[in-house]
């Protein structure tokens, strides 16, 4: 997993200093289905949050339907889908305070 705290990339239009971004979650495949994507979501809310951020936002291929299924199974909302290039992307944000 990738955190960063900017993304003029697929957040151009986000203010600095008021999001976190989570980048290239992988998992190997022998730990699949057993919690730790769902652990390194809320590892990264929490990091955000402890940063003063008040968003975590993600993105991934818009075709990517588990990846997708999974933040939303998890509360995650969609923001929208925006086309970057030749490619469209899923944006994704969670509130990092309740």
């Amino acid at each position: 997993m990738k955190f960063e705290l900017e993304d003029a990339h697929f957040w151009p239009e986000v203010l600095p200093g008021t999001s976190a971004f989570r980048h290239k979650l992988a998992v190997r495949r022998n730990w699949a289905k057993k919690g730790v994507s769902t652990e390194l979501l809320w590892y990264a809310r929490v990091r955000a949050q402890r940063l003063g951020r008040t968003h975590l936002r993600l993105d991934c291929v818009a075709e990517r339907q588990g990846l997708r299924k999974l933040y939303e199974d998890v509360g995650v909302s969609l923001h929208r889908v925006v086309r970057i290039g030749t490619c469209a992307y899923a944006r994704y944000e969670l509130r990092t305070s309740t």
